[in-house]
């Protein structure tokens, strides 16, 4: 008996529950490193691109984010070793902002934006550090005992949360709320700027903490003004020029004639953001500090539920904090135990709830999603990616992030010490997939998604051109254990595959039978007379994610395949392919067929008959 033809779509991601691969559907993957499960198809993962100028110190990146300028331009930051600093996309070279600091800290980065500028907020075990983004170059140390912490930190409707402080891991703080108003802005009319072309604002002298904004300089002699852009750029109405550093005060002008200032400035630790404290009798808008402390196990991570709650997940259980209108009434409760994290990283914040590796059973982690009862306004937990086996691996550095309809975590096999592997769940398909890179640090930022290194300083954008920073991105695909439906012994003469391939790319094609070694039966090559080269696909090297995937500067040209291998094997009860592209560039298979299955009789593979009619006992067997 022969079936003429058994077609398979793939896409289904990797399926290791059950762990017999015998019994995963058609379209996924028993195993899989490098590729990304789309609609319909799977196609090689883009590659990895470094960022500025290569580290060759050993260490790990111990924290990165992202600040936006007030026309919304990027700046990424990170903290490495003992500094903060910046990336200049000018110069392609990362910046020094802060230095001195504790080699081994990891540091949280908030972006923050009020009528007072574009900042974001790095802080740690050594200090809280406002960066103005429009002079990413230089910074105000905001530390002050008597006002504030140190410790990990995020910024949710104009107050900052702290956490994990040196003396204290399981309170919670919170900061003054920002007005944004003349509590907190103190106006300077008519300052005297001298007859200079450069000078520094008289507020910074009476105060390290405070930064500008809102500046304009008027030349008295023309009566040129120069206004403020809030980019730190000054533009003169005769047509002038200058700068504003609103961190320094420090400003320049094309002309040197005598002038007069006027600015507004603020210090957040008066009443903002970096304020904590708190009247005797506490009085809404101000700090606050609320004890989590049962159990004893330390905060790890606060997030923003999609209730608004803050939630804290310890390493075993997680609270919920709920702030009402008038910022008087405050709920905080134990609403789950037996639940966690090993690694403060290792959760993010989604539009459909808060989705985090639970590690409180160590034996069997579960990536996990707290959301909205549908009946109700509770947030309950949920286990996603079912089919997936987490107990594979060690979730003890995992990160977690989010880029377009994934989210993305890493974690590490038992025989690595480092984070090696990184995962791909995809919200909207619930699949899995695995790419082969390590990332201490994952963030993203205009459809870009960059991780920190395991083992250096760099910082890499990943699924980013076509290799692995110049080489060849390590991959392979495993199918089903493939029976057809049937005990009965098979074979296939014939197997097709369909996609898209750029010219320099091939696709290796390997069988295993009943679980023999691999042996390869073809190559589908780029250049092959199989490949319509009449339609041609530009297709871009950016990748998944939110980012355009056509139409980039850095794109190649893809046709469509349709190859066919011919296979000469052993008759098989099971089999399996498996798929590795072996050179650079793009490859995607949207159809896998086998053509010309043949069927026979109900018999055990050949590899298995070498011994047959055995004992009850299992001892002895007719040879």
């Amino acid at each position: 008996m022969a079936k003429e033809l058994i077609t398979k779509n793939l896409g289904s991601g990797i399926v290791t529950v059950p762990s017999d691969a015998e019994l995963i559907p058609q379209q996924a993957a028993q195993d899989s490193l490098g590729w990304i499960s789309t609609d319909g198809q799977i196609e090689l993962c883009r590659g990895r691109l470094l960022v500025g100028a290569e580290e060759t110190a050993t260490g790990f990146v111990k924290g990165q984010g992202w600040g936006y300028k007030a026309d919304g331009t990027p700046v990424h930051f990170r903290k490495v070793n003992t500094k903060i600093q910046y990336y200049n996309t000018a110069t392609s070279l990362w910046v020094d902002i802060v230095t001195g600091l504790t080699a081994s800290a990891e540091y949280t980065f908030s972006p923050y934006q009020s009528l007072a500028g574009t900042f974001i907020f790095a802080t740690g075990l050594d200090g809280i550090y406002k960066i103005h983004t429009a002079n990413p170059g230089s910074f105000s140390s905001m530390f002050d005992s008597t006002k504030n912490y140190k410790g990990k930190s995020i910024i949710v409707t104009s107050r900052m949360i702290m956490w994990d402080l040196a003396n204290d891991t399981t309170g919670l703080r919170g900061s003054y709320i920002d007005a944004q108003n003349s509590t907190v802005y103190t106006t300077v009319t008519a300052e005297a700027t001298g007859a200079a072309t450069s000078g520094t604002l008289a507020f910074k002298g009476a105060g390290a903490t405070r930064t500008c904004f809102g500046v304009t300089i008027t030349i008295t002699a023309t009566g040129q003004v120069f206004t403020d852009n809030y980019l730190g750029v000054l533009t003169g109405s005769l047509g002038g020029t200058g700068t504003i550093n609103y961190t320094t005060g420090a400003w320049t002008l094309t002309t040197s004639s005598a002038g007069t200032a006027a600015y507004q400035w603020e210090n957040t630790n008066a009443k903002g953001v970096t304020d904590f404290s708190k009247s005797a009798t506490r009085l809404a808008g101000e700090g606050f500090i609320i004890r989590q402390d049962e159990g004893g196990d330390a905060i790890q991570q606060v997030l923003v539920a999609p209730d608004n709650s803050l939630v804290s997940l310890k390493k075993y259980s997680a609270y919920q904090l709920t702030i009402d209108a008038t910022d008087l009434i405050f709920s905080n409760l134990v609403f789950r135990k037996n639940l966690g994290l090993l690694y403060w990283r290792s959760a993010v914040s989604t539009s459909k709830g808060i989705i985090f590796m639970d590690t409180a059973n160590v034996d069997k982690p579960q990536l996990t999603i707290l959301q909205k009862n549908i009946t109700g306004d509770n947030l309950e937990p949920a286990t996603l990616a079912s089919q997936f086996d987490f107990s594979s691996y060690i979730w003890d550095a995992c990160a977690m992030g989010t880029f377009g309809e994934f989210v993305v975590f890493s974690g590490r096999t038992s025989n690595s010490t480092i984070n090696n592997k990184l995962f791909f769940y995809n919200v909207r398909k619930f699949t899995v997939d695995i790419l082969p890179y390590g990332a201490k640090t994952i963030t993203n930022s205009e459809g870009y998604l960059y991780i920190g290194d395991v083992l250096t300083d760099n910082v890499y954008n990943i699924l980013s051109g076509f290799d692995d920073d110049g080489d060849i991105i390590t991959n392979y695909w495993i199918s089903n254990d493939e029976r057809y439906g049937s005990e009965s012994l098979k074979k296939v003469k014939r197997l097709r595959f369909k996609g898209l391939i750029t010219r320099d790319q091939s696709l290796q094609v390997w069988i295993s039978y009943d679980g023999d070694t691999w042996q390869q039966v073809g190559t589908v090559l780029g250049n092959g007379t199989y490949v319509d080269f009449s339609n041609t696909y530009t297709i871009g090297s950016s990748g998944i994610g939110s980012a355009v995937i056509g139409g980039e500067q850095d794109t190649v040209e893809g046709n469509t395949y349709l190859a066919e291998i011919k296979v000469s094997g052993t008759k098989f009860r099971k089999r399996k392919i498996k798929l590795v592209a072996g050179g650079l560039g793009y490859v995607s298979v949207n159809m896998m067929d086998d053509f010309n299955v043949r069927f026979f009789q109900q018999k055990l593979p050949a590899r298995y008959r070498s011994k047959q009619n055995v004992s009850v006992s299992g001892l002895l067997t007719n040879q």
